[in-house]
């Protein structure tokens, strides 16, 4: 079972000519509802879209198309029955056409279309673009889509798949539309804003495009197989197994949207789709690997033929060459490559990826994850703050600490009287304050009884200089330096 939400969308010249088939309703000329755009969603075994054009002024034409239109809904109710396996029988038995096809279940997604439609597919964070591969060796498919590219690739849980005229792409930088499908997350409303920008800018912006959304894939057991259940009830298969036209399937090649909005095709792809007979896959005298020749798209760097989806005057990725391109996926890239390659763009972008990544926590509910964002936000503000104050708290503790400590003082040598000798003596007074100088309050030491100073000059004006034990010099009254009796 795949569950998936498929959107179409009709331009308006397409709408009167184009018919599809989407699961079992169908929307366009032919349709009983002339709408131009539908959303489906669901569980399904086999999701499809089947696009059929009729000349709308000749009755045998529009006949045809609602004759087709009638089989691919008995060819969509076979297939929920047994499976994409039996797609083969269907397309033989009912001799089925259409003009573009798009086919998914859990292990498989199979598209024809045609050349003028591009199809990508939006995986991670990142946009790429799906190349035609060889169409399956099938005797019952080889006359179904001839004119038609064929891709098949296996899908992934969270894939958006898209087909759209390439030129529309080309309007818009790669970095851009990645960010505007990564935080819408739908891609019906991304298109929408899409082409209300590219009409604002003066393009053309009514094109017809399909999408599918993939949320969940469930495999389903190899018992409920129409192969499986043939065995069993005794029944011989066709070709060795109904499924072996899955074994002859090649996947597609991916392009980075980032390197370049181009189509490569598969060397000899159009004498590979003409092959009459039927082969085993081991069997098949397969072509070498495609080599990357660029066979459309656009060249340039992002320039004023571009719609800005953010405004912004530098742009996060440059459009690289067609023969570059060619060089990068023609031989395997080593990490000195990519040290070469290394730019501060590539580390700009990092970042803005991971605030994307931020701004989709919770993928069910943007409100939630903007939400989520801005509190993981404030916490680290918090922190901040919480780590600038502490470190401020401990510079002004160790100012503080430094303005409380006590000034030692220190006598200015220069007005000092010479040294006329060095005299020991015990002092005999209680307490005895030694000033910086005469008739001075600068304290320099206090020294106490049976302490022992030199004193270093005769008495001048009542003063000496004395020298304490500690080498601090400083004055005291004559009077007081020997009297037993004085002190403070």
């Amino acid at each position: 079972m795949i569950r998936s939400t498929l959107t179409a969308h009709l331009a308006d010249i397409d709408r009167q000519e184009l018919t599809l088939q989407i699961n079992d309703r169908d929307i366009g000329l032919l349709a009983s509802q002339h709408q131009r755009y539908y959303v489906m969603s669901g569980n399904r075994r086999v999701q499809m879209i089947a696009g059929l054009l009729t000349h709308r002024d000749d009755p045998a034409s529009v006949s045809s198309t609602r004759a087709l239109l009638r089989l691919w809904l008995m060819t969509f109710r076979d297939l929920q029955i047994n499976g994409l396996a039996r797609f083969p029988q269907c397309v033989q038995s009912r001799d089925l056409d259409a003009d573009f096809i798009l086919m998914m279940d859990a292990h498989r997604v199979l598209i024809w279309s045609h050349r003028d439609q591009g199809v990508y597919l939006l995986r991670g964070n990142r946009l790429y673009r799906q190349q035609p591969t060889y169409p399956p060796q099938q005797e019952a498919l080889l006359s179904l889509g001839i004119p038609l590219d064929f891709y098949a690739f296996r899908p992934s849980e969270g894939d958006d798949l898209l087909i759209i005229d390439p030129s529309f792409i080309d309007l818009f930088d790669c970095a851009d539309l990645e960010s505007m499908f990564m935080d819408i997350r739908q891609v019906n409303v991304a298109m929408t804003e899409l082409m209300r920008l590219a009409s604002n800018y003066g393009y053309l912006s009514d094109k017809t495009w399909f999408s599918a959304q993939i949320q969940k894939l469930e495999p389903e057991p190899e018992a409920l197989s129409a192969d499986f259940r043939g065995r069993a009830a005794g029944r011989r298969t066709r070709g060795g197994g109904a499924d072996q036209w899955f074994r002859m399937i090649r996947w597609s090649k991916v392009v980075p949207l980032i390197d370049g909005n181009v189509l490569v095709l598969p060397p000899e792809l159009e004498q590979y789709r003409m092959r009459s007979e039927v082969q085993t896959y081991e069997e098949l005298d397969l072509p070498k690997p495609p080599r990357f020749t660029t066979h459309s798209g656009r060249q340039g760097v992002y320039g004023p033929d571009k719609v800005d989806i953010i405004e912004s005057d530098t742009r996060s990725r440059s459009r690289r060459s067609k023969d570059e391109i060619a060089e990068t996926y023609g031989r395997k890239v080593t990490w000195l490559d990519r040290v070469k390659d290394w730019n501060f763009g590539g580390f700009r972008n990092r970042i803005a990826g991971a605030n994307r990544r931020l701004m989709n926590l919770i993928p069910s509910s943007r409100g939630l994850s903007i939400l989520a964002y801005f509190v993981i936000l404030l916490i680290i503000l918090v922190i901040l703050v919480a780590i600038f104050v502490s470190m401020r708290g401990g510079s002004g503790d160790s100012d503080s600490n430094q303005s409380e400590m006590p000034k030692v003082s220190t006598v200015d040598t220069s007005d000092q009287p010479q040294i006329d000798f060095e005299i020991d003596v015990e002092v005999r007074a209680s307490s005895l304050r030694i000033v910086a100088a005469p008739n001075s309050d600068v304290l320099v030491a206090t020294v106490g009884r049976g302490e022992h100073v030199v004193q270093l000059t005769y008495p001048k004006d009542g003063w000496v200089m004395i020298r304490t034990a500690d080498d601090r010099v400083g004055f005291v009254p004559e009077s007081l330096l020997l009297s037993p009796e004085a002190g403070d």
